[in-house]
């Protein structure tokens, strides 16, 4: 080991006086994320402490010092070369313009370029050594800053450079008082293993005979190339191509063109992603798009008041038995009662499958945590969307040939009047064939829900004759943990939208023991489990317990219900 350190510290020592003599410097730990960008500063201004100037920092993770001649660096659109340097083996090098190179020098090693000019709104970063190989690559937005760090002075930095494949998850703004930390290691650096293996977000139909499929996290090209495996019902694959520098799509070419009016399934086995994570299988439906008509596509949710920090979406709802395609769609507000400000929903062939959801936002990952579920749903993160004031306004919905496909202008005062807080609640459609422009066809969704429901079904909606009900299944549960009948699930269907209910339970000697829910918005269809915990969050004991639900609506219609459950201990 002492004799391999050794030859190591030569070997860089070596290659650095090369390089300081103009000579030919080894090339050595060229492989895919040997040299990673490990700090990213894209807006210097205003600063907070380091120099006003756009940097980037590489960071070299191999055992082998690393000749950067002629190496290209490309931030969006714009490519520089990299002039003479070795970046020393679990060393850093700050990347600047030239003329921030002296601004840099007391900071650290420093590679002075011809420019440096990182998007604000968003880029691809890619490094490729001599030969034009791959060697690492990012894609940052602008939502990886919190909203009040946007405006400038704070750099983003790499928690785990042993998770070089990480994106957002691996990424925060630096936590150093001066706003990043060029040419050192990251205030925000520790360990952030990635131990989930991809999943696939969606599939493209980019011709009938050739789709793409796009993953959530980087693959291993290797792997997803030689060892994974695509099958499509009715077809063969006769060849799959990964795209770079991304690693997230693959797209593959079919023996014959897909027909229209057909579902066919993919199922996708064994893909790892970058660090070795595989995804076991995974099956998607999907077909041939077909032209859509005004109509058929209706907006279904809106959230135009979010909570604190959040954002806003836009649920749309496909009526027909046919596949859609959403590229070149826009979304639109409303000004001086005329439709205006379209926002572009995606370039992608996106589709939007037979009788499914989709909710736009600009930020999904921030929806998914606002709001979460485990009923499965779909979100596409748009690049933005038009201003939905919060008092009143109008959401429009247009095709790639520019028809208005929907309209739906709203007021604050359509929610509830029983709701206290608005914020954070969005407007539900409950008919999609009954006219957007009819108030009584939107209703605040429920806070069973969460008061939203992006991206899957809502909360609130019409059940032509249906009747009032609650039942509570199982009678008899178990709530030991061991996975089996371990909650009790009250489970409700009511006939109209607006009903506000407590759910209060009772031991067999008339004492109250938890209220599972107080003066709360229900859907007209749902459920709320129990735990079989008191107030305290204590397991209650075995026995008889009443279920004691009252109901009322805004016009002070009330109803009771009375339920039996039954706590058992194995």
């Amino acid at each position: 080991m002492k004799q391999r350190q050794r030859l190591d510290k030569n070997g860089w020592v070596l290659a650095l006086l090369l390089g300081l003599l103009g000579g030919s410097a080894p090339v050595w730990a060229q492989g895919y994320n040997a040299v990673v960008v490990t700090e990213l500063m894209i807006d210097p201004t205003p600063v907070v402490g380091l120099p006003d100037a756009e940097y980037l920092e590489l960071y070299n993770r191999s055992t082998q010092p690393v000749s950067l001649r002629n190496w290209r660096l490309t931030m969006g659109s714009r490519t520089v070369t990299l002039p003479d340097s070795v970046l020393p083996p679990g060393s850093y090098s700050i990347l600047c313009a030239r003329s921030a190179l002296e601004l840099f020098r007391p900071l650290g090693r420093v590679v002075g370029l011809s420019s440096v000019s990182l998007p604000n709104a968003g880029a691809t970063v890619s490094l490729r050594d001599a030969r034009g190989q791959l060697i690492y690559s990012i894609t940052y937005a602008d939502r990886w800053w919190p909203v009040g760090q946007r405006d400038g002075g704070y750099a983003l930095e790499m928690v785990d450079v042993e998770n070089p494949c990480g994106e957002l998850d691996n990424w925060r703004v630096s936590t150093d008082g001066r706003g990043g930390t060029p040419g050192q290691p990251n205030a925000v650096r520790g360990p952030n293993p990635d131990r989930t293996p991809p999943a696939v977000e969606r599939v493209e139909v980019l011709a009938p005979d050739r789709l793409r499929v796009l993953f959530s996290e980087r693959l291993d090209s290797l792997g997803t190339l030689q060892s994974s495996t695509f099958e499509l019902t009715g077809r063969s694959i006769v060849q799959k191509t990964l795209e770079t520098p991304s690693f997230r799509a693959v797209t593959l070419l079919l023996s014959a063109p897909l027909q229209e009016a057909q579902t066919y399934t993919l199922t996708v086995r064994q893909v790892p992603d970058c660090l070795g994570n595989y995804l076991r299988e995974a099956k998607m439906s999907l077909g041939l798009p077909s032209r859509a008509e005004p109509g058929e596509v209706v907006l279904n949710e809106i959230l135009f008041n979010p909570r604190p920090n959040g954002v806003d979406f836009v649920e749309i709802y496909n009526r027909t038995g046919k596949y859609l395609s959403l590229r070149g769609w826009t979304l639109g507000n409303v000004q001086n009662d005329q439709p205006a400000n379209f926002r572009l929903i995606t370039a992608d062939e996106v589709l939007l499958p037979p009788y499914g959801l989709l909710a736009l936002t600009t930020d999904a990952t921030l929806v998914t945590e606002q709001y979460p579920t485990d009923r499965p749903r779909q979100l596409l993160e748009v690049p933005s969307l038009p201003s939905y004031p919060n008092a009143a306004g109008g959401v429009v919905l247009r095709d790639a040939e520019e028809r208005i496909f929907d309209r739906f202008d709203y007021q604050e005062t359509f929610h509830a009047a029983l709701l206290t807080d608005r914020d954070g609640v969005s407007l539900e459609r409950l008919d999609p064939a009954a006219p957007s422009h009819d108030r009584t066809n939107w209703h605040s969704a429920a806070s069973t829900v969460g008061y939203a429901t992006p991206g899957y079904a809502n909360s609130q909606g019409t059940r032509p004759g249906a009747e009032d009900g609650f039942v509570v299944e199982p009678e008899a549960f178990t709530p030991d943990g061991d996975g089996m009948d371990d909650y009790a699930y009250v489970r409700y269907t009511l006939s109209a939208a607006g009903r506000v209910a407590t759910i209060r339970i009772f031991d067999q000697h008339g004492r109250l023991i938890k209220n599972l829910v107080q003066n709360q918005l229900i859907g007209t269809g749902g459920e709320v489990r129990w735990d079989g915990t008191d107030e305290r969050g204590e397991l209650v004991r075995m026995g008889y317990y009443l279920l004691l639900i009252d109901t009322y609506d805004a016009r002070g219609t009330s109803q009771q219900y009375k339920k039996r459950v039954v706590v058992v201990r194995r």
